[in-house]
């Protein structure tokens, strides 16, 4: 098979066309109810999450999806929490693999799913990212929720998910909307806006580079590697 490219696509996944893989990082599938279970009062709502992912898997139509951990925010869900995270597995069409996240531990004892350490193909490895293994394979991570904080001309200023790219490590933004985000620095960045991927070229931290054509068939998607 040949070398693997990585595209990114703008709700935050990276596909693997030659795989026909997608991986998705970070869900956190029932944030508000497990926050409202430790004594908050914000509202109810899953922030369209299940929507996106509908959404992103119609337009990728993967063969395979690699959870890349942290699929639900709290162990010991609620009845409600476990519906969401049902209803989105129920999504996935494809083949499924799971990998474990310091937020979904007990994911075997939560919903009877086995769980991996970590990902693997050919030149890539693809780890949660709360621990980092030594590796010489090109490391593919989700855990720190990267941002950049962009200011507009009024002044107003937005906290944007980013991949973001160095020699041998892709960092991907939260799938979950109520991720609140590192801001990151150094590398190359690409702002997931939601409906397009933006190199972010304006910073001598964030050069991007340019490759050539979107992936046939797939306008959205961004090769970054």
């Amino acid at each position: 098979m040949s070398a693997s490219t990585l595209w990114a696509h703008p709700s935050g996944a990276l596909y693997i066309p030659e795989r026909e893989t997608a991986l998705i990082a970070d869900l956190h599938l029932g944030y508000a109810w497990a926050q409202r279970r430790r004594g908050e009062l914000g509202p109810l709502d899953d922030g369209g999450l299940l929507n996106k992912l509908r959404e992103t898997l119609e337009s990728l139509r993967p063969e395979c999806v690699v959870l890349l951990g942290d699929i639900y925010h709290a162990p010991s869900p609620s009845s409600a929490e476990r519906s969401l995270v049902e209803q989105a597995l129920a999504l996935i069409t494809g083949q499924l693999i799971v990998v474990r996240g310091n937020h979904d531990r007990a994911i075997a004892r939560d919903f009877g799913l086995s769980a991996l350490p970590a990902w693997e193909a050919p030149g890539l490895l693809a780890v949660h990212g709360d621990q980092l293994p030594q590796t010489d394979r090109f490391l593919i991570m989700g855990h720190l929720h990267p941002v950049v904080n962009i200011r507009d001309a009024a002044g107003a200023s937005r906290r944007v998910p980013v991949f973001q790219v160095k020699k041998t490590v892709c960092c991907l933004p939260a799938f979950s909307p109520f991720a609140a985000g590192v801001a990151v620095r150094g590398g190359q960045l690409y702002a997931a806006t939601g409906k397009r991927v933006v190199p972010l070229s304006g910073a001598k931290s964030a050069q991007a580079p340019v490759y050539p054509d979107h992936l046939p068939g797939h306008p959205t998607l961004l090769r970054i590697k």
